[in-house]
């Protein structure tokens, strides 16, 4: 059981963390002109709403680790420390495989990874779709 906790526990931190490399890289890179053009800047809205997009991954996930210790401290477990150990690791380790990921991705030896994929899409289509971003004021 210890076991299949872990490899969910790292499947979904790899795919968390995949996400919002690709929420961080279109929030970022959405507005860009190229060159010649200007570049778009967030109305006070799209603030508002790309704050709260880029955050609600990592305080979700904190927030899911606190449940975990909240019901590991009711159990009364004897090993709580060694498990909540592996599971900070294990969090950890899934940061850096995403990062890995990216990093592989970003060179171009392999340009495939969905998640990434899947929150770039996904925040375009927020930015796009709700008016989030517009021209900067003349002058």
């Amino acid at each position: 059981m210890e076991k299949d906790r872990l490899i969910i526990t790292l499947l979904m931190f790899t795919v968390l963390v995949s996400l919002e490399f690709g929420i961080l890289t279109e929030v970022v890179w959405h507005g860009w002109g190229g060159f010649g053009d200007p570049s778009l800047i967030y109305t006070e809205t799209g603030e508002n709403r790309i704050t709260f997009l880029i955050f609600f991954i990592p305080v979700s996930s904190i927030v899911l680790y606190l449940i975990r210790i909240i019901r590991l401290v009711i159990k009364k477990i004897n090993n709580m420390k060694e498990i909540l150990c592996c599971d900070f690791i294990c969090a950890l380790y899934c940061i850096v495989i995403a990062i890995g990921i990216w990093l592989i991705g970003y060179i171009g030896l392999i340009d495939f990874n969905p998640f990434f994929s899947m929150g770039r899409r996904v925040t375009a289509f927020l930015i796009d779709h709700f008016n989030w971003m517009t021209y900067p004021p003349a002058g």
